[in-house]
């Protein structure tokens, strides 16, 4: 990729900033699952490498975190949209070489952001620990190149309407652009206090809310109808869903902090926002359902299909929870428990990433041409992946629900690490697990470039992929 940096865009091939983004994407997957490994391994198993301050959990934890979140999701989410921008469009991506450039700066800021933090600079502030130069790094030299490839592909479009996924795709790269800057001014105009507090979480929420599940919903309102071929159910539906995820997603966020001096009815409107998210989830869940119908044997057959159907069903039990945890009569409970670190898993590594995985196939396979080099080590990343993910989900929400039940009845500190840590050690089996799965991924995808079957024009790998 690197020789099409300084070539005029006319003589970089189309597709080719998206391989470098998913290749990107899948490398720090790796990375961000290892690091994850590794910390699970720390709290499973407490003398696990001591004597260093950059091993130590405070250092690693917040590394494992961005590195999944603007390393594997962000860019997983850069190669979707500079595939399916343009192929919704009938057109081609806006520039190429600014989105091979893109991505080079989005690699070197994210590389530089995560050693500063293994170092010890940070803002303390959970979700949003850069400093404040490589927070304004990420928001012009990262994210807002995207937002002018995405914006200027959609408005060269060579169709009439915007299709669902192309809304969602112009929409999110807006306000992730503004959750990233108004969710850091603490760090820039020096916030402290209750403000600093609320504005964190705020940025923490948003840039769930605001980016990771609209755009990942995106990827599936374009995966599902492309690989079995039916139409997209009902547009009306993925307007309602579009819609309904800005006005109810877009909270004030105070449900973070419900035990905090904000204001009770600012508490009171974050939970009723939190609970009407149940709107565009059931929306997108009903939406997706209703476009496999007579395609179901798929779910079997298509590797594509069987990693975002799983994902689409992993956002029924997400927003069931991430509703009802957003309660007075439910957090109290579980505030600041393992319960909500497995929530958020639920989002990231659940329903999140098992669609973003399904475009990373589909879309290398498309663009490189190429037959997926193993289809058993396909099928065996979606069983790592699937029963690493749960295990890790199960074993969490437990021990979260030990925590909770530790701290209201006043049971000994002690004796709560005692009886989760059976826990902690299925914690990182599960963990171990996603990782070895990711890097079983990174070879089959290599091998794929490299040795892969080459599929003749007019040929769509799903035609192929599968054949006995």
């Amino acid at each position: 990729m690197f020789k099409y940096l300084f070539a005029r865009n006319e003589d970089i091939p189309n597709g080719a900033a998206a391989i470098y983004w998913g290749f990107s994407a899948i490398l720090w997957f790796v990375i961000g699952t290892g690091l994850g490994s590794f910390n699970a391994a720390k709290l499973g198993f407490p003398d696990f490498v001591t004597g260093n301050m950059y091993f130590a959990f405070g250092h690693m934890r917040q590394v494992h975190v961005h590195a999944v979140i603007f390393g594997w999701i962000s860019m997983a989410f850069g190669m979707a949209m500079m595939y399916i921008t343009p192929a919704l469009g009938n057109t081609k991506l806006w520039s190429e070489k600014l989105g091979l450039w893109n991505a080079l700066s989005w690699n070197v800021g994210l590389s530089l952001g995560l050693t500063v933090l293994w170092a010890g600079i940070t803002s303390g502030r959970e979700y949003s620990d850069f400093p404040w130069f490589i927070d304004l790094y990420i928001a012009f030299a990262m994210v807002l190149p995207l937002c002018i490839n995405v914006w200027m592909t959609v408005i060269q479009r060579r169709t009439q309407g915007i299709y669902t996924t192309n809304w969602f795709f112009a929409a999110a790269v807006f306000m992730v652009t503004i959750v990233f800057l108004v969710g850091n001014t603490p760090e820039f105009f020096h916030l402290t206090g209750l403000t600093e507090g609320y504005m964190t979480w705020w940025f923490a929420h948003n840039v769930l809310g605001l980016w990771i599940t609209p755009v990942a919903a995106a990827i599936a309102y374009y995966t599902v109808p492309k690989v079995t071929g039916n139409p997209l159910y009902s547009h009306r539906i993925g307007h309602l869903h579009f819609w309904s995820v800005v006005v109810f997603y877009s909270t004030p966020a105070a449900h973070h902090l419900m035990s905090a001096p904000l204001p009770e009815w600012l508490k009171s409107f974050a939970s009723v926002e939190g609970v009407l998210i149940l709107v565009p989830a059931i929306a997108f869940v009903s939406n997706l359902m209703l476009t496999m119908q007579g395609k179901w044997h798929m779910f079997v057959e298509n590797l594509e299909i069987r990693f975002t159907i799983t994902g689409v069903l992993m956002a029924i039990p997400l927003n069931m929870q991430g509703g009802f945890q957003q309660t007075r009569a439910i957090n109290w409970y579980i505030h600041g428990t393992g319960w909500i670190v497995a929530h958020a898993h639920l989002a990231l590594l659940g329903f999140s990433t098992f669609l973003e995985v399904a475009a990373v196939y589909f879309g290398l396979q498309n663009i490189m041409r190429r037959k997926l080099y193993s289809l058993t080590l396909g099928n065996v990343h979606y069983w790592m992946l699937l029963i690493g993910f749960t295990t890790y989900w199960v074993s969490m929400t437990i021990a979260g629900l030990i925590q909770g039940a530790g701290k209201i009845y006043e049971v000994p500190y002690i004796d709560v690490v005692i009886a989760e840590h059976p826990y902690m050690i299925a914690r990182w089996i599960g963990g171990t697990m996603v990782f070895t799965g990711n890097v079983l991924w990174l070879i089959n995808m290599w091998l794929t470039a490299r040795e892969g079957t080459v599929i003749p024009a007019g040929r769509m790998p799903q035609e192929l992929a599968y054949e006995r």
